[in-house]
């Protein structure tokens, strides 16, 4: 019990950080690591993943609140760039959360793998002072809608699409890490929803569940992150956008690493 509350507490650190400094939810983290964590405590592989991916959303949405309000202190939040988003967002969530478990799970991994090293890619392709490309609200609300389906589908906070789509629109990094900070709350918080909705059907789910959601790796891991997030928002405030770009690309790399090899 002491080593499983370690484990959520640790996971919970590093999302916290990572949501802080790169706009992402942390997902990439928990997912992977509450499965092992579920794993040795011996619940049922038939729900193991959407219990994971559930409660990562569901601590997404208290990790994405600390960092988008510690962003938004330091006025690193655009706001008309974020509406059009997060309501394609809020409406992608669901409708990703409902074709989950008709996707192949290794497919996707691999898909996800490519896209992110080429995000990684692309983040240097696009010249700093870039703000050429002015995304219609149409297209940023289809960008959402896209967004939330893959990220609630892979229980991740969807940073790493938002932000170089924003880096894309010319708006400057930190920024950029701002606003994708707030799309994470959408997305976790209609995701997270719907997976517990959902899991309220599964007569076989553990102790101290509300549908795929597992209230004491949340507890844990909420409490952790919520703290760590406003470390993660000082350190993209404290660089510069060209040491924030080329860690973000650091951390694409790495998701995609992951995607592609990691069993």
């Amino acid at each position: 019990m002491i080593i499983e509350a370690i484990g959520y507490l640790l996971a919970g650190s590093f999302a916290g950080i990572l949501a802080g400094t790169f706009g992402v939810g942390g997902g990439i983290i928990i997912v992977p690591v509450l499965v092992l964590i579920f794993g040795l405590i011996g619940f049922d592989n038939h729900y193991i993943v959407h219990l994971a991916i559930g409660t990562s959303l569901a601590s997404i949405f208290f990790t994405g609140i600390s960092s988008t309000r510690s962003h938004f202190l330091k006025g690193g939040i655009n706001f008309q760039a974020f509406y059009p988003v997060a309501f394609g967002i809020s409406i992608g969530s669901i409708v990703g959360v409902l074709i989950a478990n008709n996707l192949s799970a290794d497919v996707l991994k691999y898909i996800i793998g490519i896209f992110a090293l080429f995000i990684a890619a692309q983040m240097h392709l696009v010249k700093e002072n870039d703000k050429t490309f002015r995304p219609s609200k149409g297209l940023s609300f289809a960008v959402g809608s896209g967004v939330g389906s893959i990220s609630t589908i892979l229980g991740i906070g969807g940073g790493s699409f938002t932000v170089p789509f924003f880096r894309y629109s010319g708006l400057d990094m930190k920024i950029c890490v701002g606003t994708g900070a707030a799309c994470g709350i959408p997305i976790a918080l209609f995701g997270s929803l719907t997976f517990a909705i959902l899991g309220l059907e599964n007569s076989d789910l553990p102790n101290y569940s509300i549908g795929y959601i597992y209230l004491p790796a949340l507890i844990g891991i909420s409490a952790s992150s919520i703290f760590t997030a406003s470390i993660g928002a000082t350190i993209a405030h404290s660089i510069s956008d060209k040491m924030l770009s080329m860690l973000f690309s650091l951390m694409m790399i790495t998701i995609s690493m992951y995607m592609l090899f990691a069993s």
